[in-house]
């Protein structure tokens, strides 16, 4: 192996020395024939080659071929196979609870203390009456003072009686149990909300007439209201005729129910309204409670 590369670097060196030889030697026949077309001129002589020349150029490195460069080939890339869609499993459906109907809410048990609410205004009492202003001012209030009376109502226990007293158009009047005061039964409460969301506010104010009417009540035995809750948004009335009508009113309290209280409810009522309605819950030891 080694014999071998010693004689290609011979031959290389050789040809190298013949190479630069015969360039020489051709380049001295041009100078030459140059020369000669000048008669003065004497020959030159070709220039002489020695050995260190040779020596010198054969001790250059051969240049390095350049690199074969392979052109970078792009990796192929496979398409992923695709993926079927997702198919969300069917979810149980959550069983919606039905809202309460009123004969549930009617079934359920009442409070045993004989307590009534309405309005925030509490009584311990048997025997209630609600004096419902339903005239045409009342239209924007009602479904307030309708749920406000269902609520009220649904509380009551069998032991208790009520009757509701709607005032409407002149001295026109719709009430709960035939217009007498009915034990607070499952069958009486239903009776008394179809009543109550059956009504629809029209007419002027008339609540003289209603109010005696609910003092005129009586329950299967002959007992009187203990408590009325008495509800307007106010009167068509002057300065005299609102000191009357509370007189009238007072009178009335005092001849048909003496022990009964008084509550009166106002909503936005104006500043005489207002002082009517309080006039009238003190004289009966009642409270008066403003709604705005």
């Amino acid at each position: 192996m080694i014999n071998k590369t010693l004689h290609h670097g011979k031959v290389r060196y050789w040809a190298l020395v013949f190479s630069v030889a015969a360039h020489a030697a051709t380049l001295a026949v041009f100078t030459g024939v140059k020369m000669s077309g000048r008669m003065d001129a004497e020959p030159a002589p070709p220039p002489a080659l020695n050995v260190q020349m040779i020596e010198h150029v054969a001790a250059q490195p051969m240049p390095k071929p350049k690199p074969r460069i392979e052109p970078i080939s792009k990796p192929m890339v496979r398409p992923e196979p695709e993926q079927p869609p997702l198919i969300a499993e069917p979810k149980t459906p959550e069983p919606v609870k039905a809202p309460e109907s009123v004969e549930s809410m009617i079934d359920e048990p009442a409070p045993a203390a004989n307590e009534v609410e309405f309005f925030g205004q509490k009584s311990i009492v048997q025997r209630i009456c609600y004096v419902v202003d339903c005239s045409g001012s009342m239209y924007g209030q009602m479904y307030q003072v309708k749920e406000q009376l269902k609520t009220s109502i649904l509380k009551l226990n069998s032991q208790q009686a009520f009757c509701v007293v709607f005032f409407m158009e002149g001295q026109k009047i719709l009430t709960t149990g035939d217009g007498v005061l009915q034990s607070a039964t499952a069958q009486a409460k239903s009776k008394a909300i179809k009543l109550i969301d059956s009504v629809r506010p029209s007419g002027s104010t008339d609540a003289e007439h209603a109010l005696q009417q609910s003092m005129r009540l009586k329950d299967a035995e002959g007992g009187s209201p203990e408590v009325v809750y008495f509800l307007t948004d106010g009167f068509d009335l002057d300065s005299q005729h609102s000191a009357r009508f509370v007189e009238r009113v007072d009178h009335l309290r005092r001849s048909l129910v003496p022990g009964a209280v008084l509550h009166t409810i106002g909503f936005w009522p104006q500043l005489l309204d207002r002082q009517m309605l309080r006039r009238l819950a003190g004289n009966a030891n009642g409270q008066f409670i403003e709604i705005n």
